[in-house]
């Protein structure tokens, strides 16, 4: 019938010509009939709303009338003739199950997924930098964050950096300006200098851990955390010990002088800081740290944080200096019974207990924090560590040098030294005295008891010129000796020098007299 139908025309019985194309459809006019009810009597109507017509031109075919289409009744509105309403931009199409695939109910799309199109079957996934926004419509970038200059706490700890090399700086400049003073001096000058630049670079160091995370600054920072402090350390070590070695060595010979000179000192402190330099440069060949982009830890959330690289090589580097910070602790602890203007030991046991609660505590707070607050832990802990070596050591040497400059001279000085090495001598004059009453005892022979006293020498001649000396007492044992020291003014006459050399001369006849009497004094 198709292959008759493709060669078909005729004339129809209304006198319309009838013709078929080469697809056997028909060709022809049509008019456009819309099958209501009247609103008269209800009865079907069938009004005709336009037309077709196949000979007319292109876009003037089709012809429909509108407001003369009425659906479902009496309404001039298109009836729904679907089950399901059409799906917004940011949700898709989910299956009903026991329904046609025409009815569907419509799906909010997932946080990270988004569909910017009507009736869409399925969202599409944000790309790794960015997220949807609220509607899911579309994809915005993710938000960044770092430890920033501008915020309120990145503020805050450049502010604490800053207000740390400045405080140093002005210790180090009142060091400077009195240098020569005998304070400045017994604290061994050069390594004290030497101590306060390593101070200055701890709180510098902690400044590269502000800002965001570059693959220089992640090398540089750690590196330059962990040899500041171990120079810094180094320097109280080298000091302590020198002195402790000075003041316990029975007779202080050339061979001191020579092994513990101020090259030898800083030969030290550089072998100490070369260590830990060696582990640095071990660490930044074999698995250097670089700046890392964290998706993980929040979905809408990018954290910039520096992959450390080997958390191995940041324990040896944190565990070297809290090393070399127990040893300094040890010689400070030994030596806290010194002289107090040769030695900080308090001051410097102090500090160190400081330092180790600081990075005891860094340890688990390091381990359980995450993105940018991981570095303000690390800075926090610096600044505490850096502050408490500052103030521990420095502060009271500077209240004395600018509020007590009667405590800076050189009589201050010898009287804290006479009366340690006073004190000394008296405790080895009890061990022996307790060493020959104890053989006297096993001997058969019989002890007394001797009173406490105090032990004071005067000379029977009068000096005619002035003299300046200080007055101590001096604990020990179970008793106080009160112990008296002058100091002759250096630019004496000549003689004056005659009268002290004879004076000395009659002093030292009686030398082993006065000995065994101040033996016999000395409290029990």
């Amino acid at each position: 019938v198709l292959k008759h139908l493709r060669h078909l025309n005729f004339t129809n019985n209304m006198g319309e010509q009838v013709d078929f194309d080469e697809f056997g459809d028909l060709v022809g006019n049509y008019s456009i009939i819309n099958w209501h009810l009247s609103p008269e009597d209800g009865s079907v109507v069938f009004e005709e709303v336009g037309h077709y017509n196949v000979y007319a031109k292109k876009g003037e075919r089709l012809f429909i009338n509108e407001n003369k289409i009425l659906w479902s009744g009496f309404s001039k509105e298109v009836p729904f003739s679907n089950c399901s309403r059409d799906c917004l931009p940011g949700t898709r199409k989910g299956i009903i199950e026991g329904e046609p695939t025409c009815c569907f109910e419509c799906v909010d799309c997932p946080d990270g997924e988004y569909s910017d199109e009507t009736d869409a079957s399925a969202c599409d996934k944000c790309p790794e930098d960015y997220w949807s926004n609220e509607n899911h419509t579309s994809c915005i970038p993710k938000q960044i964050e770092f430890l920033s200059w501008t915020e309120p706490f990145g503020i805050a700890l450049t502010l604490f950096a800053v207000l740390g090399i400045f405080l140093t700086s002005f210790v180090l400049g009142v060091f400077t300006k009195f240098r020569n003073t005998p304070i400045v001096k017994a604290t061994n000058r050069e390594l004290s200098y030497l101590l306060l630049f390593s101070l200055l670079c701890c709180f510098s160091s902690s400044l590269f851990f502000i800002g965001e995370p570059q693959n220089w600054t992640c090398r540089l920072r750690q590196p330059a955390f962990g040899i500041s402090f171990v120079l810094c350390i180094s320097c109280i070590l080298v000091k302590t010990n020198r002195v402790l070695l000075v003041f316990e060595a029975k007779i202080p010979t050339s061979l001191h002088r020579k092994w513990w000179g101020l090259n030898l000192q800083f030969l030290l402190v550089f072998l100490c800081t070369f260590v830990q330099i060696v582990i640095c440069v071990i660490w930044l060949y074999t698995a250097p740290p670089s700046s890392y982009r964290n998706h993980e830890l929040e979905d809408e959330i990018i954290f910039i944080t520096c992959h450390e690289g080997s958390l191995m090589a940041l324990g040896f580097l944190i565990g070297y200096t809290c090393l070399l910070a127990a040893i300094c602790f040890f010689f400070a602890f030994k030596s806290r019974k010194l002289p107090e203007n040769f030695n900080e030991a308090k001051f410097i046991t102090f500090s160190m207990l400081i330092f180790f609660i600081v990075w005891i505590s860094f340890i688990p707070a390091y381990a359980s924090t995450y993105g940018k607050f991981v570095s303000a832990v690390e800075v926090i802990a610096i600044l505490a560590a850096s502050f408490g070596l500052l103030a521990c050591i420095f502060f009271n040497k500077v209240y004395i040098i600018l509020f007590k400059p009667s405590r800076n001279t050189i009589e201050e000085v010898r009287c804290s030294t006479a009366a340690h090495a006073f004190k000394v001598a008296a405790r080895a004059t009890l061990r022996r005295s307790n060493v020959s009453r104890k053989r006297s005892n096993s001997l058969g022979g019989s002890t007394g008891s001797t009173p406490s006293s105090s032990i004071s020498s005067k000379s029977n001649h009068e000096d005619p010129f002035p003299q300046r000396g200080c007055k101590q007492k001096v604990s020990f044992g179970s008793g106080t000796v009160p112990l008296s020291l002058s100091f002759e003014e250096p630019q004496k006459n000549a003689m004056a020098n005659r009268n002290a050399k004879r004076r000395n001369s009659l002093e030292a006849q009686n030398s082993d007299d006065s000995l065994m009497r101040h033996r016999a004094l000395l409290p029990l």
